[in-house]
């Protein structure tokens, strides 16, 4: 199990152009976020690459363009609505 997360990480480094640390960060932030553990203080206010990629995992932001498509004219429907 070690070598396929010590293959993750550098794929993940890779693809991202990241330092290995950062990449490791990541996929340990990932990981809290899934099991809904509090990470450290470290972790948390940290300013190397491994705390840097930590937080980039853990706190998981969501492209509200890209979870689903709203057409422009639903948008202005919901923009007139929201007035009355």
């Amino acid at each position: 199990m070690k070598v396929l997360s010590e293959e993750k990480v550098k794929v993940l480094a890779a693809r991202n152009g990241w330092p290995l640390a950062q990449a490791e960060g990541y996929i340990d932030g990932e990981a809290y976020r899934r099991r809904g553990m509090t990470p450290s203080k470290y972790a948390q206010i940290g300013i190397d690459e491994y705390s840097l990629g930590f937080r980039a995992g853990y706190y998981e932001r969501r492209d509200p363009d890209s979870s689903r498509t709203v057409k422009p004219e639903a948008l202005d429907r919901m923009r007139h609505s929201s007035r009355r």
